[in-house]
């Protein structure tokens, strides 16, 4: 005899599973559509969900008892937070380019580390990969740290892409929870 309960969280799962395939599929057109604007949005809701976690923490750490906090170390996250909450949502664009230099700059070094790794290993299996893996990675981080706002762009395109291929995904799922829900 089928237990109805599990038929239930089947199709419950399924429904779920739908709907966030369906949110992932219009962020990800919308990103796709509008990637500059999506992304200044992206980094206004995540500089107010940075800002309303630092004053949680402040508050939920400065009215715990002395002894739970460290001594005033658990402030320092809380407020780091607060304030970066703060700078996204005063300048969300200039925001999002510094976090998109970074990352040139954090592939630079990547790219810079890849090729001495291979001239270290000359001589040796696939040193040519890593010597050319370090190439691409320099001149991709080279671009990054460079043109920010392209960048920018195209990382919001490629997201966009997957998060419509991931949402595509996810309803089929969905889909087929809710079909063997009702064959039980």
């Amino acid at each position: 005899m089928p237990d109805l309960r599990s038929a239930d969280v089947l199709r419950t799962a399924g429904t779920f599973a739908i709907l966030e395939g369906v949110l992932f599929v219009l962020g990800g057109l919308l990103l796709v559509i509008a990637p500059f604007a999506s992304v200044v949005v992206l980094t206004q809701v995540t500089g107010a969900l940075l800002l309303l976690a630092g004053v949680v923490g402040v508050i939920r750490t400065a009215s715990a008892p002395h002894h739970e906090h460290g001594g005033g170390t658990g402030i320092v996250g809380s407020v780091l937070a607060a304030i970066a909450g703060v700078v996204l949502l005063l300048d969300p664009t200039l925001s999002a380019a510094f976090l998109v230099s970074v990352l040139g700059a954090m592939l630079l070094v990547s790219g810079g580390m890849q090729i001495a790794a291979a001239f270290g290993m000359r001589g040796r299996d696939q040193w040519g990969l890593v010597l050319l893996s370090g190439i691409l990675t320099t001149l991709l981080g080279g671009l990054v740290f460079l043109l920010p706002s392209v960048a920018i762009v195209v990382f919001a395109i490629f997201a966009g892409v997957q998060l419509v291929f991931l949402g595509i995904m996810l309803i089929r799922g969905g889909g087929e929870f809710r079909r063997v829900a009702r064959t039980s």
